[in-house]
């Protein structure tokens, strides 16, 4: 087993993730579009392996040829949605079908451009991953970016998780603990606290402001949805709610010199809900630990309630 991810954007990944990752492909649509002299031998496999008639599917541009000439089934592919702020990897696919020719008749099909002829077949698997997390995983600088590529992990970097296999495992089975929020102190209302949580807010308000440039650049690379409950202004307020969204630094200004230089990797989008009660908690929370604190109680809350 080997493990692969891709660099997709968020703009790809929120136009094709609902599509073929998220949403089922019948095989029929697929073998009806792969090549004449894979027909046979696709349907076959793919029956055998998704006896439901159904499977997920990504795609891979031509640049791509160099790292996925190496991909093989039972090899793992992790796709980002972004690495701005924390983040988001919410996609393990574990490859069951992949023939190393060119299907742009099946990337057109599937996604409206033959761009990504290299096309494999899985079973979505959602895991709670940030591109943060994984870096660190992997031991990759904390300054690296993918650049919308295609990467192969070597394997001396999963040592000490066993392997690809052991990573992999730990994915598939890993839940954040929130059991420690118990211990993080919530401040109460009083009018102390206001004072400070109001100092609090106007230092990044202001490290914001003077910062607009950072705050643009984020917010066209983030986009305008809540990173941490998926809250949408536009799609809730209409024209008025429409390119609002509060940045929110990962870093608790309170805690760190000011002048030092921040990039896109150091914020978040957050909804004004979200952002105010991720002021509330000392020691400050990480994102991921916040949406977690979301995802316990959605039993409290309607089938609705837009976390994505």
């Amino acid at each position: 087993m080997q493990l692969f991810f891709h660099d997709v954007g968020l703009k790809g990944a929120n136009e094709d993730f609902p599509k073929t990752v998220f949403g089922d492909i019948s095989i029929d649509g697929i073998v009806e579009h792969s090549p004449a002299e894979l027909k046979d031998e696709i349907s076959q496999t793919l029956s055998a392996e998704f006896p439901t008639g159904f499977c997920n599917v990504w795609g891979v541009p031509d640049g791509a040829k160099s790292i996925i000439k190496h991909l093989n089934t039972n090899d793992v592919m992790l796709l980002i949605k972004t690495t701005g702020g924390l983040g988001d990897m919410p996609a393990l696919c574990h490859i069951k079908g992949f023939w190393r020719v060119h299907m742009p008749v099946l990337s057109k099909f599937l996604w409206g451009s033959n761009h990504f002829p290299y096309v494999f077949f899985f079973k979505t698997q959602n895991i709670d991953l940030t591109w943060f997390q994984f870096k660190e995983d992997v031991k990759y600088m904390p300054k690296f970016r993918p650049s919308g590529n295609v990467y192969r992990v070597r394997e001396d970097r999963l040592t000490h998780f066993d392997g690809v296999e052991g990573y992999v495992n730990r994915l598939l089975n890993k839940t954040i603990s929130v059991t420690n929020v118990l211990d993080l102190k919530v401040q109460e209302n009083t009018q102390s606290y206001e004072y400070e949580e109001g100092e609090r807010h106007t230092k990044e308000v202001n490290y914001f402001r003077r910062n607009a440039k950072l705050v643009k650049e984020a917010k066209e690379h983030l986009g305008y949805v809540c990173q941490a409950c998926g809250f949408d202004f536009e799609k809730v307020y209409g024209d008025i709610g429409k390119n609002y969204i509060e940045c929110h630094h990962l870093n608790p200004l309170s805690e760190r010199d000011e002048d030092l230089t921040s990039t896109i990797n150091d914020v978040c989008m957050l909804c004004s809900n979200c952002h105010r009660m991720i002021h509330r908690i000392r020691p400050a929370m990480s994102v991921a630990e916040f949406r977690q604190i979301i995802k316990s109680n959605l039993t409290n809350i309607d089938d609705g309630w837009p976390l994505n």
